[in-house]
């Protein structure tokens, strides 16, 4: 089930200078985390998305071969070989396969691809350097949403955009088959499938309509002198996002400098709160607050003043724009250079703007490899030593748009 909840929210304050203070009081139900709310700090709008109706995402991105579950449903990965040829032998006699887990760093790397070591190994599949496809190379154990076990090879991803797979029962029967092209869900992060059904759920909204994924997700939680891998309710940024924690200090503050930019997607996360244990209640930490840049370079502060757990999984917080940005994430043409370029064992990044620029080494297949914040007027260097040689995009990110230029690694 889907619905779109536009809020009235009460905005409090005053614009000058390209800085706009606005506070805005919101609140979001994630019905005990049955539901995924994704949320645009913008506007205020927010889509809520059933998570009872979907097992997998594809990733939608052209050079993105990402695979997610639906941890939050009770999906769960093992990874059974890696000899595809063993489909038709599938044993799970004494079984005690471990569980791979979506990424809590990057989008790039859902559970499929988490194993993924680095170019050609993409985690469910090898890179074809001839034919540039990517060939399935490992066999999976699915646990469905229904308790269900089966197995899984995600055969191949096309340059065509065309996901190939099949599923089947452990004994090999009830095969299905699939062949889904990326279109299908245009312009979102992920194309959603009912494994069960075959359905695609295309009612996941489009990328440029959220910035925060209010959701459960599995991280390790430590419990007395134990560390378990457990669900917990947070939030989750869309790519091209970066966050910066503050601690120490006022939450009314919108102080920014020396924060430190992270674009890992769980760097909002959990744990803003703390359960007592006492009161049975919710304690915020105090002077906490998150600062989130988007990719058209407008700032967002948000900060939380409680939440509800049980069946309501009710986050209540405040957010407010601290800087503006472009209307519309436009391509401009910015005053960077690059170089040497080609490259072989280090790049320099210049910014020769007046005003601070983010940077991200972008690889072919979308992953961010290096993300920082370059200052006016300064120079970084980038150590390459690491990089497969090919093409990548150097995006970079200002007040007024966005920049793309190519990096030649040889």
């Amino acid at each position: 089930m889907i619905k779109n909840i536009i809020k009235h929210i009460l905005v409090v304050g005053f614009i000058t200078a390209g800085y706009v203070q606005a506070q805005n009081a919101d609140s979001v139900i994630t019905s005990a985390g049955t539901m995924d709310v994704y949320y645009d700090l913008q506007t205020g709008n927010q889509t809520s998305v059933d998570r009872s109706q979907w097992d997998i995402g594809l990733s939608t991105g052209m050079r993105n071969s990402s695979i997610i579950i639906n941890e939050n449903a009770g999906v769960e990965l093992f990874v059974y070989g890696n000899d595809t040829s063993d489909w038709n032998s599938v044993d799970t006699a004494g079984f005690s396969f471990d569980n791979v887990y979506n990424s809590e760093e990057s989008w790039e790397n859902g559970a499929f691809s988490n194993l993924g070591t680095n170019h050609p190994d993409y985690g469910w599949g090898t890179y074809d350097m001839n034919k540039h496809n990517i060939n399935g190379s490992r066999l999976f154990i699915i646990k469905l949403r229904s308790g269900k076990f089966a197995k899984i090879i995600i055969d191949q991803m096309t340059t065509d955009g065309d996901f190939i797979f099949r599923i089947a029962n452990l004994d090999g029967s009830n095969i299905k088959n699939y062949k889904i092209n990326k279109s299908e869900s245009k312009n979102k992060n992920f194309v959603l499938v009912n494994l069960n059904s075959g359905v695609i759920d295309m009612f996941n909204p489009l990328s440029k309509d959220w910035n925060l994924l209010f959701t459960k997700y599995i991280t390790e939680v430590r419990q007395g002198p134990t560390v378990r891998n457990m669900a917990v309710s947070g939030i989750k940024i869309n790519a091209g996002c970066r966050v910066a924690e503050r601690k120490g200090v006022d939450v009314s503050s919108n102080d920014t400098s020396n924060l430190v930019w992270n674009t890992k997607i769980t760097e909002i996360g959990y744990d803003w709160k703390a359960f007592d244990r006492g009161s049975f209640k919710y304690n915020m930490v105090e002077n906490l607050a998150y600062f989130v840049a988007l990719p058209n370079g407008q700032m967002w502060k948000i900060w939380f003043t409680d939440y509800v757990g049980g069946p309501e999984g009710k986050f209540i917080f405040n957010t407010q724009k601290v800087r503006s940005g472009a209307s519309i994430n436009k391509v401009i043409s910015l005053n960077t250079s690059i170089y040497p370029n080609p490259a072989r064992t280090y790049t320099n990044i210049s910014n020769r703007e007046s005003t601070p620029i983010f940077v991200d080494v972008i690889d072919m297949h979308g992953k961010v490899l290096f993300s920082e914040k370059l200052s006016a007027n300064t120079t970084t260097q980038l150590s390459t030593d690491s990089y497969t040689s090919g093409i990548y995009t150097i995006r970079s990110n200002s007040e007024n748009g966005v920049d793309f230029k190519k990096l030649i690694i040889e």
